[in-house]
């Protein structure tokens, strides 16, 4: 595939020269783009919807821009889809889960019941959070209990942004689990 293949940015006489730069496009990029996002996703079906999201996206913006670097643009294109789907999941999963601290409140009134039952739920939880792995569990704390930002984490702990989104990923997802088992 030549360097720098430019998408044509013209009228409708120029819809059959872009739809066979697309294609050729696809067939050189197609595969090498699948095998980048199987390695980020760890599952082939979705990583190749994700490359087919990838050249929709490509497509949609082609006939207005020309491109002279289309395989990097493609690149770009695939990290933001990346990016959007971790935003998403952790979204999704923060929304799933609940505070460890929530339910918890004292009541006014002495009920001893309610005391036991409180008591043996906080013994679940320290019995489900000492099973996590001690990283994973030191940010899960900061965030949850010290209300930290991810960024102050990172800061505090030497490690990227993203390292600490994937630890409260996986802590959430570890509870969420943990709690519909129950």
């Amino acid at each position: 595939m030549p360097q720098g293949l430019p998408i044509p940015a013209g009228d409708a006489d120029d819809v059959a020269p872009r739809r066979a730069d697309v294609s050729t496009l696809y067939q050189a990029e197609f595969d090498k783009l699948r095998r980048f996002l199987t390695r980020r996703v760890r599952d082939a079906e979705e990583a190749a919807d994700l490359a087919q999201d990838v050249f929709l996206r490509f497509v949609r913006i082609a006939p207005t821009t020309p491109i002279q670097t289309p395989e990097a643009y493609l690149r770009r294109i695939a990290d933001n889809i990346l990016r959007d789907r971790a935003e998403r999941a952790s979204t999704r999963l923060g929304q799933l889960s609940v505070p460890v601290e929530e339910g918890y409140d004292r009541s006014t009134d002495i009920d001893q019941h309610r005391d036991l039952e409180a008591r043996e739920e906080l013994e679940r939880y320290r019995a489900l959070l000492s099973r996590m792995k001690p990283k994973t569990l030191e940010i899960f704390i900061l965030h949850r209990i010290e209300g930290l930002t991810y960024k102050q984490i990172g800061e505090r702990l030497r490690m990227s942004e993203g390292g600490v989104k994937r630890h409260m990923i996986k802590a959430i997802a570890y509870v969420a689990r943990a709690r519909s088992r129950e």
